[in-house]
């Protein structure tokens, strides 16, 4: 027993350690991307409103960790590579200095991007959504109860839809139970989120209470600007799924009748260098079936962007 007890104290020791020597050795990765971010205009909120961390400081912490082990990895990696080639000082100078000119850059272009570009898709995917979040509100609104208790019955009102405004939920109850005015509150999270509809719901919310105002009339006010909305969107949508189609229907046309043609010119005149199993091969199971998943992957994109 007091062997175990030892054991688990110099595990817990070296957890400790190893949790240190990640900090300080991760601390030049924070301040270098704190200087990244600096010329990103509020880049907190497209973290937060992505979904991807709940805060600045969280983010950068996990992903100075995630960048520290990808450097290594990627300098050890390199290093084995070029000591096969190149005396073992000289592939240690290379190494490095590929992943701190190189994989560095990258790694943190890619997690400045990667926020950037979930904060705007989740912002279509929750505006297609918008309409559910609009009744839940004048369903809950109509039944006489109070904007914090509003706040805390949509889950329950949403069921399995409150997944996509959970973030903007989930931060105005929190920014209330600790006191924050019910009006700066809504000002906060209508700055986080990416949906046109609810920015302009949680705006008005906080102007009414600010200086008072009738909830009923401005939902319906914003469900007749979301349904205006909405059927632009659609015939957007149609447009670009009409144009991938067009596009479809043309090569699915034109690939058939170029590998005939070219096989008529192959059996008259033989051409050197083009066999045309291989090319019936490379069309038939390669090319055809490549582009139908393009097609059906893009079309997927528009239509969830749109589904209510």
């Amino acid at each position: 027993m007091l062997k175990n007890l030892t054991n688990s104290k110099y595990l817990k020791r070296l957890r400790i350690y190893i949790s240190k020597t990640i900090e300080i050795a991760s601390t030049p990765i924070k301040i270098v991307f704190r200087s990244y971010t600096s010329s990103v205009k509020d880049f907190d909120i497209y973290i937060i409103g992505s979904g991807i961390s709940t805060s600045y400081d969280k983010y950068l912490e996990n992903l100075s960790r995630i960048i520290l082990v990808i450097l290594i990895t990627s300098s050890a990696t390199l290093y084995t590579v070029l000591s096969r080639l190149v005396p073992p000082p000289i592939s240690i100078v290379i190494a490095i200095a590929f992943s701190l000119l190189v994989v560095l850059p990258l790694s943190m272009g890619l997690a400045i991007y990667i926020p950037v570009v979930m904060y705007r898709n989740r912002g279509d995917v929750v505006e297609s959504k918008a309409i559910e979040l609009l009744k839940a509100f004048s369903l809950l609104v109509a039944s006489g109860q109070t904007i914090h208790r509003v706040l805390e019955m949509i889950p329950k009102v949403l069921g399995r839809d409150y997944k996509f405004f959970s973030i903007e939920i989930d931060l105005a109850v929190s920014l209330i139970r600790v006191g924050v005015p019910i009006a700066d509150v809504f000002r906060t999270v209508a700055k986080v989120t990416p949906s046109p509809t609810l920015r302009e719901l949680f705006l008005s919310l906080s102007s009414i209470a600010s200086i008072g105002g009738n909830i009923a009339q401005v939902i319906w006010s914003l469900t007749e600007m979301y349904v205006t909305r909405y059927s632009i969107r659609i015939e957007r949508a149609t447009d670009s799924l009409n144009i991938y189609m067009e596009i479809y229907v043309a090569a699915a046309l034109l690939i058939p009748s170029l590998v005939g043609s070219i096989a008529a010119l192959a059996l008259i005149v033989p051409i050197m260098g083009i066999s045309f199993e291989a090319l019936l091969v490379l069309t038939t199971l390669i090319v055809v079936p490549i582009a139908s998943i393009a097609i059906v992957v893009l079309a997927d994109v528009i239509v969830s962007r749109v589904r209510p």
